[in-house]
């Protein structure tokens, strides 16, 4: 018997790939064209699903925004089994994924241009500062930090320094005196090494 429009697909035992492929695809819809520009119609189309399909996982468009930024932030958390345990080296370390992630640095700009998607805090991003706040407090007990800084305020630097110049290369490059992308990555990995020198107690 025919499948009557606009019911869900029935998908058992491959329901958790569905919902994973109508989150990467909304990933990648959300990052190109914003919030307000983000149709459903273009993230089935991508995912390979029907828009009844995404409203059974998500009934509105804010909420398939807000799970694909919480993807984001699970992504993140799962980086931080390989962060080094020197500054130098996990700085350069989260610098160097955020460059080689353009799409996940877009998806988040793209939350500060939605301030009508009623966006609630969640769970998934706090968890994830929060572990970065356990480390840099380790850090600190341990000596390979200054322990006279505040450590929210080093995360919140330590965010911006990893993230800058890969949401805005073109300034950057004009900041540094650089003529191209790699010129850049490279002139500000040694930068960082430099950087958290600065940082170690004395």
């Amino acid at each position: 018997m025919a499948r009557r429009p606009g019911r869900p697909v029935k998908i058992g035992s491959s329901a958790a790939g569905a919902r994973a492929r109508i989150l990467a695809a909304a990933q990648s819809e959300f990052a190109s064209s914003g919030y307000r520009g983000t149709r459903i119609e273009r993230v089935a189309g991508l995912a390979g699903c029907n828009r009844a399909l995404i409203y059974h996982y998500f009934k509105t468009k804010s909420q398939l925004f807000r799970a694909a930024l919480d993807a984001a932030a699970e992504h993140r958390a799962s980086q931080m089994a390989a962060q080094p345990q020197t500054l130098a080296e996990g700085l350069i370390y989260w610098f160097r994924q955020n460059w080689s992630e353009p799409q996940a640095m877009r998806l988040v700009m793209q939350e500060a241009l939605a301030p009508d998607a009623e966006l609630p805090r969640t769970d998934e991003r706090s968890e994830y500062l929060a572990a970065q706040l356990d480390v840099i407090g380790a850090f600190q007990r341990s000596g390979r930090l200054r322990g006279d800084l505040d450590a929210r305020h080093l995360l919140t630097a330590f965010l911006a320094l990893t993230s800058f110049p890969a949401c805005f290369p073109q300034i950057a490059e004009s900041a540094l005196g650089t003529a191209d992308p790699e010129g850049l990555r490279l002139s500000w990995e040694t930068w960082l090494g430099e950087f958290a020198k600065l940082l170690e107690p004395s």
